[in-house]
């Protein structure tokens, strides 16, 4: 059998109503809480102030920071730092998507060491950091399970995808509340949603799977399949299972990692705000048919493992799936261009880390060939 590392040092919470014990856990680990968040939805469905009032209960002193933007900046961390510092804070929690959970492990980690941000970026790993909290509101991130947090640089008008990496990024204690989703858009379910099968089925496919993260990545791929649809519809039950779906898939890539697709969509969300999970939705199937056109058989046993006769089958589940909850059908719908194309190309070819866990050979033209029937679109 394949070795292998696990990285549990969490303590997660998962079940309806289970927001109400934020306040017992944040005690326990800290007196000064800065609390991270965006900039209106934690607001506008009362969770920020139902959080903020069960810390001070527990008798926890707390600063918001809520500036945190979507695929947030370098910059932003560096904001969110220098608020907790100001205030003395010993503990982080993180209220939101996958960008204030990824904005909050920036912040802790600088609170603890007083680092350049920039000077820690993968392929260095972080050593230390404030204790986190983390409590997601969209089901796709799984960022309450991982140790990295993808953060972006832009230089020089150019805007690069960077990840702080490590053990001590890992929150503490994640609360994965169902509740916390009655508000979520349905868009927002599917673009998660797609986010979180992308996470699954790159974790399946990297060159760093193992048989544990192959386990878990199949069970959230099936979950999804047969939950996404009915959640987009609104229903509560199976909001709540892509919630597990989406943890699972984060602890498979907090095993393995993610792949190409995740290198090809960067381009997207820098360049042309295209959501994360979005980007990933468009691009998934069109990874995934070209590694079962090259006979990778791994995906070939996962159809089977699913319910399904081949690989091919698995790539139209994908595709009918994105069309019933809405993902548009090509990169055109997004408002790319076919001259952008080389561009595009060249960032992804770019992302050396999310390349080197493809599982086959990967050229300029297989690059090429997956924004091109992207472009193309759907059947």
């Amino acid at each position: 059998m394949k070795p292998f590392t696990l990285y549990f040092p969490n303590k997660v919470i998962f079940g309806r109503g289970s927001l109400s014990k934020i306040g017992f856990e944040a005690s326990r680990l800290g007196e000064k809480c800065l609390v991270v968040t965006g900039r209106s939805s934690a607001k506008k469905s009362g969770y920020l102030d139902i959080v903020v009032k069960s810390l001070e209960e527990y008798g926890l002193k707390t600063t918001v920071f809520d500036k945190v933007e979507p695929n947030p900046s370098i910059e932003t961390v560096y904001k969110g730092f220098r608020e907790g510092k100001e205030n003395n804070c010993n503990l982080v929690l993180a209220l939101g998507g996958g960008s204030a959970v990824d904005s909050a492990k920036g912040i802790a980690f600088l609170l603890k060491t007083n680092a350049k941000l920039e000077d820690s970026l993968f392929p260095n790993e972080v050593n230390d950091a404030l204790p986190l909290i983390a409590i997601p509101t969209t089901c796709g991130t799984g960022s309450e399970v991982t140790r990295y947090s993808v953060l972006t640089l832009v230089k020089d008008n150019v805007k690069r995808k960077v990840v702080l990496v490590g053990s001590p990024l890992l929150p503490k204690v994640s609360i994965l509340d169902a509740n916390l989703l009655d508000s979520l858009p349905k868009e927002l379910v599917a673009y998660t949603g797609f986010d979180a099968l992308s996470h699954a089925l790159e974790a399946y496919t990297s060159k760093d799977s193992t048989p544990f993260s192959d386990f878990v990545a199949l069970e959230a791929v099936k979950i999804i399949f047969e939950n996404i649809v009915k959640a987009f519809e609104g229903y509560s039950e199976a909001k709540e299972n892509m919630l597990y779906a989406s943890m699972l898939a984060g602890v498979a890539i907090n095993c393995a990692g993610t792949e190409i697709v995740h290198g090809m969509g960067y381009y997207l969300t820098n360049y042309h705000d295209v959501h994360h999970g979005l980007a990933n939705g468009i691009l998934l199937p069109h990874v995934i048919r070209l590694e079962v056109c090259k006979g990778f058989k791994k995906l070939e046993d996962a159809a089977i493992r699913l319910g399904l006769e081949s690989g091919m089958e698995l790539v139209k589940k994908i595709e009918e799936l994105a069309s019933q909850v809405g993902i548009p059908k090509s990169l055109k719908d997004l408002g790319l261009k076919e001259v952008e194309l080389d561009a595009m190309v060249a960032d992804a070819l770019s992302y050396e880390r999310n390349i080197s866990k493809h599982p086959l050979p990967l050229t300029t033209d297989d690059i090429r060939e997956i924004f091109i029937m992207a472009f193309a679109g759907r059947s």
